[in-house]
């Protein structure tokens, strides 16, 4: 658990340290709406059906709030250098590269028991992170800053 609240810090010590690419308004908006897509996903999934579950399986922790920052942290940093005005291939192969980090991420948590799985599948995450990641881009684009192109 230590190991994981280290890897949190310093993942949102790189995310707060990057030169920002984005506004703060299309950040905050992207990375809320994931929120709220995460948490729904999270309470059917993990409390409902026990697809899953963080830490202890038969109660609510209250370090589940460090693997919330740990994701804004994550999403701070892939959507600050999404290519928003770049060619249909090159955000497919972003997202795809993005999606591969967070499987790897999602490993890292199941092996350092922050993450536990009852039915759940890696593949499974790998097409939810996936789907996700479009969703988000969908987001990021209505809220994106068009004063620079006008």
């Amino acid at each position: 658990m230590k190991l994981y609240i280290v890897t949190v810090i310093l993942v949102l010590l790189v995310a707060l340290k990057l030169p920002r690419k984005r506004t703060k308004h299309e950040l905050l908006v992207t990375i809320q709406f994931a929120l709220l897509m995460n948490f729904i996903t999270d309470l059917y999934l993990d409390l409902k059906y026990k697809l899953y579950w963080y830490f202890d399986k038969e109660q609510i922790e209250w370090f589940y709030l460090a693997v919330a920052l740990g994701e804004v942290a994550v999403l701070v940093i892939i959507f600050n250098y999404f290519p928003l005005n770049s060619n249909a291939s090159k955000k497919f192969i972003y997202i795809l590269g993005w999606t591969c980090i967070l499987v790897l991420l999602e490993l890292y948590a199941v092996y350092i028991r922050v993450l536990h799985y009852g039915e759940w599948n890696i593949i499974y995450s790998a097409g939810v992170y996936f789907i996700s990641m479009y969703i988000l881009y969908f987001v990021l684009d209505y809220t994106a800053d068009r004063r620079e192109t006008q």
